[in-house]
């Protein structure tokens, strides 16, 4: 009963963390930041508002507590991030933002032969065929811009590298989070993700001093919304089910960041192209997320180490 409350948390977990990814591309079209300093900022102000829950609940004392094997696996995780983060904004500026999307989101095939051979998660064949439906929508979507034209190979293999970082990060999170608590790992990794994005702003020579108020809010919503309620949702998550299914669910972003951008930016109308790929991604996550979770006829993988935190720890 307790397995199957777990998968639930985990299911709305995830569930959250589609939609709030979502709004990320919106937020970073609004912005007239450099890409290092809006994701340095963005996961700068996600560490101070994380601040009062991990000094409530103790954090302080369980980071002081980690294993150099798990200070290596955060340190992982939080360069992984942080690169993700550049060289994706970066290629939103270089590349069309539906080629960019694709190649950024081609992390869950690797995520899912990795976990599958090396973290011992079995990859379900009937979730593998959810996966390779879901990622072929998100082609599809791509399809429109392409007939269109103008991409850059450059912004191309910039989306494409930080793709393969996000699945470093989920792979990493994945392992990190069978030992250490959501909040101390979160804020850890958000923190160093922080600290390398504003020392690469400052080797380009960005402006890295933001004082207009309207910058200012949106790297507070980028905080708030497709992080805290996003990227730190996924990292819950990870506690309860293998990395490939995490993964995955990323693919919902360009569906919602499409209805979006419809809703909140001028001209943006989905195609045809848009609403079929939309209806193969949201096929695939579903067979991958009711078929593929551990509980639905999955063999587990390695049990998972409970949390160090106190029982009440978020």
């Amino acid at each position: 009963m307790r397995s199957s409350g777990e998968h639930t948390k985990a299911y709305v977990a995830i569930g959250v963390a589609m939609v709030s990814i979502s709004f990320a591309s919106i937020f970073i079209k609004w912005s007239e930041s450099a890409p290092f300093v809006i994701a340095s900022y963005r996961l700068g102000i996600t560490c101070l508002i994380l601040l009062p829950f991990l000094l409530y609940y103790g954090g302080v004392k369980v980071m002081l507590s980690f294993r150099r094997d798990e200070w290596l696996l955060i340190l992982l995780s939080g360069v992984a991030l942080s690169f993700h983060f550049g060289l994706w904004i970066t290629s939103l500026g270089l590349t069309l933002v539906s080629t960019s999307v694709i190649l950024v989101t081609s992390h869950p095939i690797f995520v899912a032969g990795v976990s599958h051979f090396l973290l011992k998660e079995r990859v379900r064949k009937v979730a593998a065929v959810g996966i390779v439906i879901a990622f072929a929508g998100v082609c599809v979507i791509s399809l429109n811009d392409y007939r269109i034209g103008g991409d850059s190979l450059i912004g191309d293999l910039l989306a494409f590298l930080g793709g393969l970082c996000a699945g470093i990060y989920f792979l990493s999170g994945r392992v990190a989070r069978r030992t250490i608590p959501l909040t101390p790992y979160v804020f850890s990794v958000y923190g160093i993700s922080a600290l390398v994005l504003f020392a690469s702003a400052v080797v380009v020579g960005d402006e890295v001093v933001v004082t207009d108020s309207g910058e200012l809010t949106l790297f507070l919503l980028m905080a708030i919304i497709p992080t805290i309620f996003g990227h730190t949702m996924f990292n819950y998550a990870l506690k309860k089910v293998p990395a490939h299914i995490v993964s995955t669910s990323v693919l919902g972003e360009p569906v919602g960041a499409s209805l979006l951008a419809y809703l909140l930016l001028p001209g943006e109308v989905p195609s045809a192209w848009i609403v079929l790929g939309g209806a193969l991604v949201v096929g695939g996550l579903y067979i991958v997320l009711t078929r593929g979770m551990p509980g639905n006829g999955a063999r587990k993988g390695p049990q998972v180490g409970k949390d160090s935190a106190p029982a009440n720890a978020p």
